[in-house]
């Protein structure tokens, strides 16, 4: 992954962490709507990230498979 992916990613973790932060402050100020509204928006983009994620290591276990079967089959 290059610079800016790499910048991209550490973006996104950090806008996630703040957005937690977010939610439990406003439990604690008893403001249960908003905490509620910030959850329901960050489900959004999380599942967003999961889907290609889970979509990115069905794919690296593919070619490690493949590659494994090339080696069984030389040997």
């Amino acid at each position: 992954m290059g610079l800016i992916g790499d910048f991209a990613k550490g973006f996104v973790i950090m806008t996630v962490v703040f957005w937690i932060f977010l939610i439990i402050e406003f439990i604690i100020m008893k403001q249960i709507a908003v905490a509620l509204l910030f959850l329901i928006t960050l489900i959004i983009p999380l599942s967003m990230i999961a889907y290609e994620y889970l979509k990115n290591r069905k794919s690296d276990r593919k070619t490690q498979g493949e590659s494994l079967a090339k080696d069984v089959v030389c040997t």
